[in-house]
């Protein structure tokens, strides 16, 4: 870093060194722990806390009745039920202290054990309870304090259920009773009419009494006799009964039946209704208590010295301190190039664009991708899930960023065949060049991807097909150019299938020249300038755009003899894997033989080794998948 931070590149460092912040404190943190000698003259004891809600409470009484009552008026009562007996059996069961068959004894001595570790309180001035669980063990303390909310909860549940039920069977032994008493009234009616056809009946007094009757059944379902309300109803209907009176007997009579068939089936209507309503209640299950706060297992606790936890206080800050210094440390020791502005301003070159990681384990922890790059056996699969990926994904923000790539190089000038290559080895120059090619080929050019890497080719696991005949045999002039692309009839027919092949998107457009047969000495190939010229040529005439997937400058001289006959070079580089001296050196080689450098890719950039401003990648992801 030989230039001033400011607060955004501090961040960035923070983002990008994370790991060692983390691990500096973790380990820092553990030997704070482990060094800290404290004598403990108790066992520790901790505290965990729930927190419950009790709502109204409706009461069922008679005759499917309900009383309301506020919370306060039964808090006092709820705070001493939660230690009840059958609420702490049940979380003794569900703690495995007992079993449902257990001895008494047993049960006693579970449910005694569990009222000594809990307490209850209401929150002063609200209708909420704190339980109190306190154990030696934490996590235990948090268990007991969960189960038994959720113990009165289930119980409160069960008792409303019970209530209900009682309702419900209650109103059908009623309505049964009224069937049969209405039935034996009607009879009763029906053989009157039939002796006495020609009674005549004061009918809009017999109807008001009928009314008053049945408005005093359900006033006694309320009220006792004593009720001012019942007594002046019974008033009312004395004197309807007496205007009555002046009737004939056979008059009152029918009336008298007429009168309480009329009573019954209104009321039995009335618990009909009542009947489904019980029904409803019964079947639902919705309690008037609800956990509020549930409990978390303490980190401290709560009967040892405020002073033993000083020096494991202390340790994590330190940590915390020495993890910030290391990042600094390996920031200033990392001598490769960290930003945009840095590689264009030591590079002089146009960064062209910007590749995020290509990741397809999404989800999966960093232990797991860790031990499956050392030890997955067979990695075909993955190595052609990252080279295709654009593929697979035409939608990414990945396959995104290689169009950037390719829209850059045609604003620059009309360019056909682009050398892709990196200073060293690692840096994903195949991953590259294999992605750029199915980018373009998405456009449907024609569209022709060339190995010519003949030392170390990949082609065959990415793309499932023979490596021979290929760039090699071409050069030496064992095969045509026919005979050594192969295309998607060849790729469907290899190892990736016709499913596979077919879901490729760009496939049909794309053409591949793998690196052919095996040459010692690839340098002595590519020194007939003659011939590498002929053959870019006639490649030219068959194809729109050629990408070459070449070997890394340093190590090799094979990209020296290539990339002068080629339109434009392009230099892969990722951030961390190499020097900003090796770069140099690569871009430098490249310029003293004449290669054309079209630009350089940032290749598997993290956001922490961007600012936000110039690799908004993220942001652009979410409103990319926002609008298709």
């Amino acid at each position: 870093m030989q230039y001033e931070l400011n607060l955004r590149d501090y961040l960035r460092i923070f983002k990008k060194r994370k790991n060692i912040i983390l691990l500096t404190f973790i380990i820092a943190t553990v030997i704070g722990i482990f060094l800290s000698k404290i004598k403990k003259e108790e066992e520790p004891l901790y505290k965990a806390i729930a927190t419950v809600k009790v709502e109204k409470r409706r009461i069922i009484g008679g005759f499917a009745t309900e009383t309301i009552i506020n919370p306060g008026d039964i808090m006092s009562s709820e705070t001493k039920f939660i230690k009840s007996f059958p609420i702490l059996r049940n979380v003794a069961i569900k703690l495995n202290m007992i079993k449902e068959e257990s001895k008494e004894e047993d049960i006693n001595k579970a449910i005694s054990q569990l009222q000594n570790m809990i307490d209850t309180e209401r929150v002063e001035n609200t209708n909420m309870i704190r339980i109190i669980a306190i154990s030696k063990d934490p996590e235990k303390a948090c268990q007991v304090a969960n189960t038994v909310a959720e113990s009165y909860i289930e119980y409160n549940i069960f008792e409303k259920t019970r209530q209900y039920k009682q309702e419900r069977e209650f109103i059908e032994e009623q309505l049964l009773s009224l069937e049969k008493k209405l039935y034996q009234t009607e009879e009763k009616l029906k053989e009157f009419d039939e002796s006495s056809k020609n009674i005549k009946i004061a009918e809009p007094i017999r109807q008001k009494l009928v009314e008053l009757e049945f408005k005093l059944q359900e006033l006694l379902q309320q009220f006792t006799e004593k009720h001012p309300k019942v007594i002046q109803l019974r008033e009312q209907i004395k004197q309807i009964e007496s205007q009555l009176n002046n009737f004939s007997d056979k008059e009152l009579d029918y009336a008298r039946l007429q009168r309480e068939i009329e009573v019954n089936k209104n009321l039995y209507r009335l618990l009909k209704e009542k009947l489904e309503e019980a029904r409803i209640k019964e079947s639902q299950r919705v309690p008037d208590i609800s956990i509020v706060t549930p409990a978390t297992v303490p980190m401290r606790s709560i009967n040892l010295p405020e002073v033993t936890s000083k020096n494991i206080l202390i340790a994590p800050i330190l940590g915390l301190f020495l993890g910030l210094v290391f990042a600094f440390i390996f920031e200033t020791l990392d001598t490769s190039i960290g930003t945009i502005d840095d590689l264009e301003r030591i590079t002089n070159l146009v960064v062209l664009g910007v590749v995020p990681p290509i990741l397809f384990d999404k989800g999966k922890s960093r232990l797991f991708l860790f031990f499956k790059k050392r030890f997955y056996k067979d990695q075909k699969s993955d190595i052609r899930k990252i080279a295709l990926f654009s593929g697979f994904n035409p939608k990414s923000h990945q396959t995104e960023a290689f169009r950037n790539i390719y829209t850059n190089l045609k604003l620059k000038e009309n360019k056909k065949i682009i050398t892709i290559t990196s200073s060293a080895t690692g840096e994903g120059k195949t991953v590259i060049s294999c992605n750029l090619s199915l980018t373009i080929a998405q456009t449907h050019l024609k569209t022709l991807l060339v190995c010519a890497d003949l030392r170390k080719s990949t082609f065959d696991n990415i793309f499932g097909i023979k490596n021979k005949p290929g760039f090699s045999d071409l050069l030496m002039d064992l095969v045509d150019l026919k005979s050594a692309v192969k295309n998607i009839t060849d790729i469907i027919l290899g190892e990736i299938g016709f499913e596979d092949g077919l879901n490729i998107y760009g496939m049909d457009s794309l053409y591949i020249l793998p690196s052919g047969s095996y040459v010692s000495n690839p340098v002595e190939l590519f020194i007939d300038a003659l011939k590498i010229k002929n053959l870019f040529t006639k490649i030219k005439e068959e194809f729109d755009v050629i990408i070459l997937d070449a070997p890394p400058i340093l190590p090799v001289a094979d990209v020296s003899l290539i990339a002068p006959y080629t339109d434009t070079t392009i230099l892969v580089y990722e951030t961390g894997k190499v020097s900003r001296d090796a770069l140099k050196r690569a871009k430098s080689q490249l310029e003293q033989v004449g290669a054309k450098i079209g630009g350089i890719v940032l290749n598997n950039t993290k956001p922490q080794t961007e600012p936000l401003e110039i690799y908004p990648y993220k942001i652009y992801k979410k409103a990319y998948q926002d609008t298709h």
